[in-house]
């Protein structure tokens, strides 16, 4: 009799230990799982070409995440007669969001591996004065021709293919590409023709003081970001 009392104690006991074994089990697995993942990520891109670029990457699910990006705009370009475009010195804004899908299993809940989404952006330059100077104009102004400063609203809508690795304790690297489109609005106080003779990208609408045009956008994206 005495040792079935023991014997019943006993199971008591372990019946009593299983859900605090389960839960001791469960914590030290997030535990683990939360330690080295680093769920976000702030990044410098230092081959975007006119702008200085920053941007910060968090996880919202497991496989997918946001990223917002700003920039600071010291360059603009237009049309030219050789291959490469001018540049022109502007001040400007330029602000990006996407959302990325992570299709690798190996690093859920952090933005590692290789991803795909759209990317949204919007860009605001102001040029500097006399940026569409042409010999039509002369410096009495005999003919009247006067023209302002330029200015240029761009919407941009792009899918971007790319990977992002760990290359240090929390180092990142990341080499993407993206291909889409941009809608650009140019107003210019009396620009009329110089507009479409110095903006890139096809003419949709053109006036005397603005003009829509659309171009394809294809980029290629390479960033330095430190995970946390």
């Amino acid at each position: 009799m005495r040792n079935s009392k023991y014997v019943f104690a006993t199971l008591w006991l372990v019946l009593l230990m299983l859900p605090l074994r389960h839960t001791l089990a469960q914590d030290t697995t997030e535990a683990v799982l939360m330690d080295p993942a680093h769920d976000r990520i702030l990044k410098l891109h230092p081959l975007q070409m006119g702008e200085v670029y920053i941007s910060y990457e968090k996880m919202r699910t497991e496989r997918i995440s946001n990223e917002f990006g700003l920039s600071y705009v010291y360059r603009g370009y237009l049309k030219s007669e050789d291959f490469l475009p001018d540049d022109v010195k502007v001040g400007g804004v330029h602000i990006r969001m996407s959302q990325r899908y992570y299709t690798s299993k190996k690093h859920d809940g952090v933005p590692l591996g290789f991803f795909h989404g759209p990317m949204f952006g919007y860009r605001f330059m102001a040029f500097e004065e006399g940026a569409l100077d042409s010999p039509f104009e002369d410096p009495d102004n005999s003919f009247g021709r006067q023209v302002g400063r330029l200015y240029q609203n761009t919407l941009e809508l792009n899918y971007q293919l790319g990977g992002q690795f760990l290359v240090g304790k929390k180092l990142t690297v990341e080499v993407s590409a993206a291909l889409g489109a941009r809608l650009k609005y140019a107003l210019a106080k009396g620009a009329d023709e110089l507009l479409t003779e110095n903006i890139i990208g096809h003419a949709l609408v053109a006036e005397q003081n603005s003009a829509i045009f659309i171009t394809p956008s294809p980029q290629l994206n390479v960033s330095v970001g430190y995970s946390f």
